[in-house]
């Protein structure tokens, strides 16, 4: 399954602090004073500069009250002797919750083992700013909103390698974790016990690449 905002810089043996990446530091807004009510009536991703070594523009998220939210990438860094660095370089997977004021996507950064990006963040942005990245350290394989946006399923798993998957449920206000479940080394798939929304999220998955979508 191919995969995806400061650069995330690998050290040889380390990674920089999760919660560095994904917040302000990241995201640059530009729009007028506004309600927090007003709905998200569109959002893209624009195209990539060319020659620029990314590989998608901006994301822009447009507003019923005629706001616009552009999130940008952050510059990218050569590797050097002391750092090899893995560049965020596009976004991608971006879904509008059923409440039309949560909008979610992936980061696709660099990876060091393949020829393409991946996508390893869960990034929920809410009321006009970036509310929590979700990551695990793993790839995402594929993720969703419940509830009408009050939680999010991500199933994360190596980039090769057995399907498994690590299943985790968080809530989008708070950010806490509230249900995680690994999936059957045995089937590669989840348990007939897993709950409802790790197989949901399984579902979908699994639909998404019998379509041709993952």
């Amino acid at each position: 399954m191919k995969g995806p905002s400061l650069a995330w810089v690998f050290l040889p043996v380390a990674w920089l602090p999760a919660t560095t990446f994904g917040h302000s530091s990241v995201t640059i807004l530009q729009m007028k004073d506004a309600s927090q009510a007003a709905q998200i009536t569109k959002f893209f991703i624009a195209q990539p500069t060319s020659g620029s070594g990314y590989e998608t523009g901006p994301l822009h998220i447009i507003y019923s009250d005629g706001t616009e939210s552009v999130q940008t990438l952050p510059p990218l860094k050569a590797s050097t002797d002391k750092e090899i660095v893995f560049n965020v370089v596009g976004f991608s997977g971006v879904e509008l919750a059923q409440d039309r004021q949560t909008l979610g996507w992936t980061i696709n950064v660099e990876n060091c083992c393949t020829s393409y990006s991946i996508p390893l963040s869960v990034v929920v942005f809410q009321h006009k700013q970036v509310l929590h990245t979700f990551r695990q350290g793993q790839m995402v394989w594929g993720w969703m909103f419940l509830e009408g946006g009050k939680q999010v399923a991500v199933v994360y798993g190596p980039t090769h390698g057995p399907e498994v998957g690590d299943y985790r449920l968080y809530d989008v206000k708070t950010g806490k974790l509230l249900s995680e479940v690994s999936g059957d080394a045995d089937t590669q798939s989840l348990r007939t016990d897993a709950p409802e929304w790790a197989k949901r999220l399984q579902a979908r998955i699994t639909h998404g690449r019998a379509s041709g979508r993952t």
